[in-house]
């Protein structure tokens, strides 16, 4: 009653119900703009790069299936059903078939929120901007891959599962059910999820470290529900609403293939080469934060059960991907989520115990005239990079060399600027906020300078203005090159002039240029692909390898370059790749197309 009565006395203004939108908080506003922040970085020119071989494979079985065309290939189950939906309704395009990758990858930006009691509120905020610029998850959920589909439903399976436990939500029990049926058809890696899961209830169970209010009370009777909910999603998309059985026989395929990449290579820098180069924030706060569980679980604290989970998680993915022979750069992905869980936990605790400590005043006058030193000296000292790995020298040392007449080490003066560089803001802010607060200074400074290299390798990964990805780059696979999509139009303007018509033209391929060539073809009613196709009557087109002679006499031709990848060597001046990414060899798949000469 007093507290009806307080209410009120309160101006009408600040009445719950005055309030147009009470549930649109801060929080939940912040939440908003990151997902659709990483909506929009997913979606933006979608299409622009040609689907690569890969990419292309799982794209035209998807086709063929929707214009009943027989194609024994499957892959991915849940891409092979959510493609074949998507090409039957919109219609195939590359910006299509990567659409599915790209909505589930902003899905994962506001998984983060389920979490929010166990990684804080400015953790789970601080995880979700990391999920959403993060170079790698962008890269993959802008590709025909669905290992970020595969990642993204595990984590919500385990969310929703763990709600279930720890609040009695039934409904958050068959969310996880569905998630988990999703994510075992979307891609091998979600096998990597379920042992890091395993093995951690494991040794939880052996060494009694779980949180005393799980379990539940659900009945046998909900328990079956759960089941049933789990095996109809299974079924229904896994066979593709009954129309495709052989998806159950791929989503075990799945799991087949990611035992096969467990076998032990001798290369084992990937993925530590990947988290150096694309994503040092991750791994620097990432680090932090499990050096932090491991004291929490040792001192056996049974709160922090669900980021012990995640630590789990990283550790076996890391190893697997060490070890395994599986170097596919996708599998990355199952690594990244969970440390940029663990690193926004970190980052979003840090965060909170440094705006407690640090006063407005203080903050304006002290640590704002550091990060402006910082900030200058490291735009200084990157600029002369660019000019050492650009020219090979500086202009500054190479006058001074001319003055003295004598030899000057660029790189022996790089070296020591940055030393200088470093020492010179670590002394002043010594000297300015004192040794206590000088760590969060540097942690602060550390966590600008990451996001923006953060940023600048998104940009560079993703977004092209050659239109074709660059096969420089390590998650780079292969890359269709641009002259795909010339070869189409060359082919539209023969059938003109042959046929007046832009897709009758009768063509002829051979099979050993692959899935790129078929998936580009795909419109042409005439098209077929054949295994050393011949100048035979009625053809007017062929595709052959470049190498390949000519078919016949009195035909001519023109190469165009389909693929590249990068060449197997190791790549030479590694400071110079690292910044502009354009040194090493690449290799290329070339085609020639063929045509009889004009009469």
């Amino acid at each position: 009653m007093a507290m009806s009565g307080f209410m009120r006395d309160q101006p009408e203004t600040l009445r719950p119900d005055s309030i147009p939108f009470p549930a649109l908080t801060l929080e939940v506003t912040l939440y908003v703009a990151l997902a659709l922040a990483g909506l929009m970085v997913r979606l933006l020119a979608l299409g622009d790069a040609p689907l690569a071989a890969d990419e292309a494979r799982q794209a035209l079985a998807s086709w063929n299936f929707v214009r009943g065309a027989s194609d024994a290939f499957t892959g991915s189950p849940l891409l092979f059903a959510g493609n074949a939906i998507v090409f039957a309704l919109f219609g195939a395009t590359d910006a299509a078939a990567r659409v599915l990758p790209a909505l589930f990858g902003a899905a994962l930006i506001l998984l983060p929120a389920l979490l929010r009691r166990e990684l804080g509120r400015a953790g789970a905020l601080s995880a979700s901007a990391l999920l959403a610029f993060s170079p790698s998850l962008i890269f993959f959920s802008r590709n025909l891959n669905g290992a970020i589909i595969a990642v993204t439903c595990a984590l919500a399976a385990l969310a929703f599962a763990w709600r279930s436990l720890t609040e009695r939500a039934p409904r958050a029990a068959y969310f996880a059910a569905a998630s988990a049926a999703l994510a075992l058809l979307a891609a091998r890696e979600v096998w990597t999820v379920v042992l890091a899961i395993a093995l951690f209830m494991l040794v939880a169970r052996a060494v009694k470290w779980s949180d005393s209010q799980l379990g539940g009370d659900d009945s046998t009777a909900r328990l079956r529900d759960y089941v049933t909910v789990f095996v109809v999603v299974f079924l229904g998309i896994g066979t593709t609403f009954l129309l495709h059985r052989e998806g159950i026989g791929a989503a075990f395929d799945l799991f087949g293939a990611w035992l096969d990449g467990l076998r032990p290579s001798a290369a084992v820098y990937d993925p530590l080469r990947l988290l150096v180069v694309y994503e040092p924030l991750l791994l620097f706060f990432g680090v932090a934060a499990l050096i932090q569980v491991a004291f929490a679980a040792a001192s056996g604290d049974r709160t922090r059960f669900p980021l012990a989970a995640l630590a789990s998680w990283v550790i076996v993915a890391f190893v697997l991907y060490s070890i395994g022979g599986d170097k596919q750069p996708a599998r990355v992905v199952a690594l990244v989520v969970p440390l940029a869980l663990l690193a926004g936990w970190h980052i979003g605790d840090w965060l909170e115990r440094a705006a407690q400590a640090t006063e407005k005043e203080a903050l304006l006058s002290q640590e704002l005239p550091i990060f402006a030193l910082a900030g200058a000296l490291a735009a200084f000292v990157y600029l002369l990079l660019a000019e050492f790995v650009q020219r090979g020298s500086i202009v500054a040392v190479d006058a001074l060399a001319a003055a003295t007449g004598q030899r000057e080490n660029s790189g022996f003066i790089i070296a020591f600027l940055i030393v200088g560089a470093l020492a010179a803001v670590a002394f002043l802010t010594v000297t300015t906020v004192g040794w206590r607060r000088a760590r969060d200074v540097a942690l602060a400074i550390a966590l600008a300078f990451l996001s923006l290299w953060t940023i600048r390798q998104a940009a560079r990964l993703s977004f092209t203005s050659a239109g074709a990805l660059n096969p420089q780059e390590y998650l780079v696979l292969r890359a269709a090159a641009p002259n795909a999509r010339d070869l189409v139009r060359d082919l539209e303007g023969i059938s003109r002039w042959r046929a007046n018509d832009s897709r009758t033209l009768t063509i002829a391929a051979d099979q050993a240029l692959g899935p790129l060539v078929a998936w580009n073809l795909r419109d042409f009613r005439n098209a077929r692909l054949t295994s050393r196709p011949a100048a035979t009557e009625g053809t007017q087109a062929l595709l052959l390898p470049s190498q390949a002679p000519a078919p016949a006499s009195g035909w001519m031709s023109q190469t165009y370059r389909l693929e590249t990848r990068r060449a197997t060597e190791p790549i030479p001046g590694l400071l110079r790749w690292l910044l502009f990414r354009d040194v090493g060899a690449v290799e290329s798949v070339d085609a020639a197309l063929w045509i009889p000469q004009p009469q």
